[in-house]
């Protein structure tokens, strides 16, 4: 289409007035994501880590007392709520007069946390998402559908959204007839499209075409890409054969950009976006690296926010990490977070994935459900049903047990609606015991 061309042109001319710093970048993150272990990217790498540390500790409170660091390691891993406490402490003396961005999220918890970036932080992350989307088979320019809950503080204006081509699409009632409507936008635009959303919508979405065995094979859909939530399989697959495209997760945070994305060219692993991020994966009980294989916590260092330094942030969410052949390490399935990891009855951690598969078979009689583990042998189900009846509550029950315990006890909730979080998020999976 002659005038997505021209969008593409525009972006990239307006680009070069301002010095290329999106197209510069661009090139770093190539290497940097697709060469890591390369002596270039390697040498690129260490700078902005040295670059960064020093600049951490010359000019924040929080990082003035780690003058005699020699490695990252030597730098204490925070989290959110440290964060939180000590505001004032994370901010450069020397960014804090400039012109920085405010960014915020409500976060999977509920609570409202915020950061700010310098301007070349935010032309990183602007670059990070050109690169990922390419990798998506999506080209600046092009039609964008992104589902999302949409509010005066992040909705754009009809003039920025027509010259961005973006069609932003509210998920905050995600009714049969509000799909419906989505699917009357798509038909009725003949250009190529992406469409980025929560997971829990395009699961909700997957449900809707396989209620009604709704094929749709020529939408000229690109892809997909699941944000903000877990994708699980269910609506990976089931979405990839109805629309007839594949179906991509993203990890991101708002406050950190876009750290691991699926690819068209490796749809089931997670590239890590080692360009801009130094990623560990730490054990869960303790500060050291996790083994290859074993679930672990997601720490991250953002080598370009210079006017807060995030230095080894745990971001709550837990992943299994490996090598491919030549060495490159990646994600092969990010869960949620630490905090809602679940056991059975006999303290075993178990993974979420469990959790989801026992509802796979039953999801054209459901609405909505989740999982909530209340005490250490107790959990709670909450279904909220399309019909008025749901037959197969013992089925259901035995097959919890089976992973969970046979001394489980299980209760099964109706409900008519699972609220979502202020974000739009939804929590599948809830851990209300401490023990």
């Amino acid at each position: 289409m002659l005038l997505n061309f021209a969008r593409h042109k525009f972006f990239w001319f307006l680009d070069g007035l301002k010095g290329s710093k999106i197209k510069n970048q661009l090139i770093e993150i190539k290497l940097g994501v697709e060469q890591p272990n390369s002596t270039q990217a390697q040498q690129l790498k260490d700078k902005y880590i040295q670059q960064l540390l020093s600049h951490a500790v010359a000019s924040t409170s929080f990082y003035k007392t780690y003058t005699d660091y020699t490695e990252l390691s030597n730098f204490p891993v925070i989290r959110k709520t440290i964060i939180q406490d000590n505001f004032e402490a994370f901010q450069s003396r020397i960014f804090k007069n400039e012109n920085n961005f405010k960014v915020s999220t409500s976060g999977s918890t509920g609570v409202p946390f915020f950061l700010f970036q310098n301007k070349n932080k935010r032309h990183r992350n602007h670059a990070d998402a050109v690169y990922f989307y390419n990798q998506s088979n999506f080209k600046i320019g092009n039609r964008l559908y992104e589902l999302e809950v949409w509010r005066d503080h992040n909705k754009k204006g009809k003039f920025k959204s027509w010259i961005q081509n973006i069609v932003q699409f509210d998920i905050s009632r995600l009714t049969d007839q509000r799909i419906i409507t989505f699917f009357k936008l798509l038909k009725n635009n003949k250009q190529s499209k992406t469409i980025l959303g929560f997971a829990s919508a395009l699961e909700m979405i997957a449900q809707y075409l396989e209620r009604h065995n709704l094929l749709f094979k020529d939408l000229k859909i690109n892809s997909i890409i699941a944000n903000s939530e877990y994708l699980n399989s269910y609506t990976k697959t089931t979405l990839g054969k109805h629309l007839n495209t594949t179906i991509l997760s993203r990890y991101s945070s708002e406050e950190i950009g876009i750290i691991a994305q699926q690819t068209l060219y490796n749809p089931d692993k997670f590239i890590i976006n080692h360009a801009s991020y130094q990623v560990e994966l730490l054990n869960l009980e303790n500060d050291l690296p996790a083994k290859q294989g074993e679930l672990g916590r997601i720490v991250v260092t953002d080598l370009f926010n210079y006017a807060m330094p995030i230095i080894r942030y745990d971001t709550g969410d837990i992943a299994k990490l490996e090598k491919d052949s030549n060495g490159i390490t990646y994600f092969t399935q990010i869960e949620g977070r630490k905090m809602d990891l679940i056991y059975d009855t006999k303290g075993n951690l178990l993974s979420s994935f469990v959790v989801y598969t026992k509802f796979y078979k039953y999801y054209s009689l459901l609405k909505q459900y989740q999982f909530i583990q209340q005490d250490a042998k107790e959990y709670e189900v909450k279904l909220n049903l399309q019909e008025s009846t749901f037959p197969f509550e013992n089925q259901l029950i035995a097959d919890i047990k089976l992973d969970f315990g046979e001394d489980a006890v299980v209760h099964i909730t109706y409900v008519d609606e699972i609220p979502a979080l202020s974000s739009g998020k939804r929590r599948k999976v809830i851990n209300n015991y401490n023990g």
